[in-house]
């Protein structure tokens, strides 16, 4: 049985007066009458058929600061509230060094290096050996020796995956700037 036909069985209103009720609103009291009944059957609040949401009086906002001064040396940076938004420095940020050079990205190697080493031997002391060499600067001897080391840890599946996974946040830190 549809609505309308129980609206009209409980209040003996006919179909024309429940469908102006339901689409402009009333003012009678049989109009009420046929409000709470469509309410009660599981439809739209009564007070909003008879007034309609955009009739319905609203409070105006207040200031949340009335005491409020502009300052147009500060700039306010849109909050990004989505959970799954890359977290990134705003392009015109202060502190943005750019792109880092040989030396600091000689250093950055070096520490996922270490954290690899340690990950596949657990010896700290071999890892720190290791990557203390990894940062400092190469001749063809020490280049030949570290690509042999990366190789042998991408041959291991858990430094694959996590070397595949620092790529992946790369590029999208390098998409996002």
């Amino acid at each position: 049985m549809s609505v309308i036909t129980e609206v009209m069985k409980r209040t003996g209103a006919s179909r024309t007066e429940i469908l102006r009720v339901a689409t402009r609103g009333g003012t009678t009291q049989a109009d009420w009458a046929i409000a709470h009944t469509i309410e009660r059957l599981g439809g739209r609040r009564a007070a909003d058929l008879m007034w309609g949401p955009e009739r319905i009086p609203t409070q105006t906002p207040t200031a949340t600061n009335p005491h409020a001064e502009h300052d147009p040396e500060i700039t306010v940076y849109s909050e990004d509230t989505a959970p799954d938004s890359p977290n990134r420095i705003a392009p015109h940020h202060p502190h943005d060094g750019g792109e880092a050079g040989p030396l600091e990205a000689r250093a950055d190697q070096a520490s996922t290096v270490h954290a690899d080493l340690v990950d596949l031997t657990e010896d700290t002391t071999t890892a720190g050996r290791v990557s203390r060499r990894w940062a400092s600067p190469i001749d063809a001897v020490h280049q030949a020796a570290r690509r042999t080391v990366q190789q042998l840890l991408l041959a291991h599946p858990r430094t694959r995956r996590r070397a595949a996974h620092r790529a992946r946040q790369a590029r999208r830190l390098a998409l996002a700037a």
